[in-house]
């Protein structure tokens, strides 16, 4: 019974620890009322999955709440782990984002607030992810 036991916690720890999680960046409308999600694409920096998604120069979300087709907008940059390098890189290949419901509008221009924001929404202990609640609190 002990090799058993012992076999399933091998099996269990190298499938956790060998799994590479998808990387992408998950805009989640948690508020009340539609929020618009729109990413100024850098076209002096060559980012594959960005140029794929964008129209024209930028990728738009229109976030419905209470809607589960329409409350996410996701960002998909293939398989591995989110570190502060890959954020950096991202961050790069964005111009701005700008975010707005109905009373609000957030504008994060420079690299810095752009990375900023990404890193402040890197959260999770082993499948770190990148994810944006943007609720009725976040433009305040």
């Amino acid at each position: 019974m002990r090799k058993l036991y012992f076999t399933l916690f091998l099996f269990c720890a190298i499938t956790l620890t060998s799994c590479d999680p998808s990387q992408g960046i998950l805009f989640t409308n948690k508020g009340e009322s539609n929020v618009k999600v729109k990413l100024i694409i850098n076209s002096q920096v060559k980012n594959d999955q960005l140029d794929e998604m964008k129209k024209g120069d930028s990728i738009v979300f229109n976030l419905i709440p209470h809607n589960p087709e329409e409350e996410d907008g996701y960002i998909y940059f293939g398989r591995g782990r989110w570190n502060d390098e890959n954020i950096s890189e991202i961050s790069k290949s964005i111009k701005s984002i700008e975010i707005e419901n109905d009373n609000y509008k957030m504008v994060y221009k420079s690299q810095p607030a752009i990375r900023n924001l990404l890193k402040e929404n890197y959260k999770g202990i082993i499948m770190k992810s990148l994810n944006i609640k943007i609720d009725d609190d976040f433009f305040k």
